[in-house]
């Protein structure tokens, strides 16, 4: 019986953990969004739309930002208050809208 108790907190841990996960993602995109909404953007912007990438140049874009191998104002500021963690599934967030 405690193994059955055991094993079920384990599974109610790990599903709140992957809900966290997708709600702070879901958050932290909603930011992104502010810039990088396909309405705002017009062939004069600097700021780039993120529609036709994949997830992977997603993140591979915010953990250049992070860790400072792609200059811009903002956004370096921005990736570095996130974990590699979250930016990957700020990402996979981005990719799926």
């Amino acid at each position: 019986m405690k193994s059955i108790c055991y094993a079920a907190a384990l599974a109610a841990s790990s599903f709140h953990s992957l809900a966290q996960t997708e709600i702070d993602a879901r958050a932290i995109a909603f930011n992104c969004r502010i810039c990088h909404a396909e309405s705002l953007l017009d062939s004069e912007q600097s700021i780039p739309s993120l529609k036709n990438l994949s997830a992977q140049q997603i993140r591979q874009a915010l953990l250049n930002f992070k860790y400072d191998h792609q200059s811009a104002t903002l956004m370096p500021r921005l990736a570095k208050g996130y974990s590699d963690e979250e930016l990957a599934a700020v990402a996979e967030y981005l990719r799926r809208q």
